[in-house]
């Protein structure tokens, strides 16, 4: 049997290949095209036995078969092309992940973190608001998280949350360095409500409730975001802000 690379038979078994198939798909790229029959001896295995694996790596976009009269082959997908389509599902589970979250929730008791590091980890937070869809509440030091935010990714994030008529309410911390920006400030033509708590209370970082999700942004000086998805959590948070919105100042 033709020796592969172990690395490589690895990550395509990681994929969810069985090492046959695995075997059939990098020795498929060895010949360029060729028909099953030479793709069995490659292997040394029986021809019959090779037809199941060929068409369950054609199934997968692994496999192309070209037809020339009688003479069928089969040319593996281009290592280029294996990486976009690598990259295709990570993006797609990516958009799927509020959906698998969603149902994580429901059979699990059991909470989890996220957490995320660098110049663009409060982007997380502001992305899975808008994945999990739902109106959303806040408590906000604003000069603090203003630092923490690119003014044109917020600007336009702003304009998708309204596109999509999610409404937030805000409970903020009155500082004389936030920014006298519209898209921050005005209530009903972004469809925000805004509260102040009283001037003796301070906060360090953002907090978020969306959901069954709490999204925390903590200040530039620690760079980091963090989501956490519990349901629990979620709903006690919801009960301080309601208590809080009811004390706090509306200018």
């Amino acid at each position: 049997m033709k020796k592969f690379d172990n690395n490589l038979l690895s990550w395509l078994i990681s994929t969810g290949l069985d090492e046959q198939r695995a075997r059939f798909y990098l020795a498929a790229l060895s010949k360029g095209t060729a028909t099953a029959k030479e793709l069995a001896d490659e292997l040394g295995i029986k021809r019959t036995a090779a037809y199941d694996n060929l068409e369950r790596l054609r199934e997968k976009g692994l496999l192309q078969v070209v037809k020339e009269g009688k003479r069928i082959s089969y040319v593996a997908l281009h290592p280029k092309e294996l990486l976009k389509k690598a990259e295709a599902q990570k993006e797609q589970l990516k958009d799927l992940l509020p959906d698998f979250l969603a149902i994580y929730a429901e059979k699990s008791s059991s909470p989890f973190v996220q957490m995320f590091t660098g110049k663009f980890a409060s982007r997380e937070v502001y992305e899975d608001i808008l994945k999990v869809g739902e109106d959303y509440i806040y408590l906000s030091p604003s000069q603090l998280t203003a630092k923490m935010v690119d003014p044109v990714f917020m600007k336009k994030w702003i304009a998708r949350r309204v596109t999509k008529g999610l409404h937030s309410r805000s409970l903020r911390v009155r500082g004389q360095d936030v920014p006298d920006i519209s898209e921050y400030n005005q209530e009903e033509k972004f469809l925000r409500q805004i509260r102040y708590l009283p001037s003796n209370i301070d906060l360090k970082g953002s907090i978020y409730v969306y959901g069954n999700n709490i999204g925390v942004i903590s200040t530039e000086k620690e760079d980091s975001a963090f989501i956490i998805y519990s349901s629990d959590l979620a709903f006690s948070l919801r009960e301080v802000f309601e208590f809080l919105w009811q004390v706090g100042m509306k200018d």
